[in-house]
């Protein structure tokens, strides 16, 4: 995990969101769109507080991120206020060129220790076939109680 690094995406940081999720959508079989970089750099900038970023990088290039999403429950009785937010792992990829290096381990810890700290109860992901085995790493744990219906 040498020379490979993360950051908290921030405003200026959109449109390198945007590039990464294209990059991510067009590796998973998808195709550019045109007016794509403007329009997702928009909506992520207006979501940016409940869907954190982490761009992983590897010497000068942008080696790829995680995009998650902060759930807070709605209030229940008994609940404290601000408790059980949790954050969701909603895009998780690293490009093929800098795969093998670390960079997902970089990035799942620094989405991990940023929850920590902001007092949030869980991180979950949905592990693939290829990932498995470095999300156990981390220290995540297979939880059968998810179930998943594809509408």
């Amino acid at each position: 995990m040498g020379d490979v690094r993360t950051r908290l995406a921030g405003p200026d940081d959109a449109l390198v969101v945007a590039a990464l999720t294209l990059q991510c959508a067009r590796h998973r079989g998808g195709q550019s769109e045109v007016g794509f970089l403007d329009r997702f750099a928009r909506a992520w900038s207006a979501s940016q507080k409940v869907r954190p970023v982490w761009i992983a990088e590897a010497g000068d290039d942008h080696a790829g991120y995680l995009q998650g999403l902060v759930v807070e429950p709605l209030p229940w009785p008994g609940r404290v206020p601000g408790a059980g937010a949790e954050l969701v792992v909603d895009t998780f990829f690293v490009r093929p060129e800098h795969r093998g290096i670390g960079a997902g381990e970089v990035l799942l810890n620094a989405a991990v220790g940023w929850a920590r700290d902001s007092g949030l109860r869980a991180v979950t992901i949905a592990a693939g076939v290829h990932t498995t085995a470095m999300v156990e790493r981390v220290g995540f744990v297979a939880d059968a109680r998810a179930y998943r219906m594809e509408l």
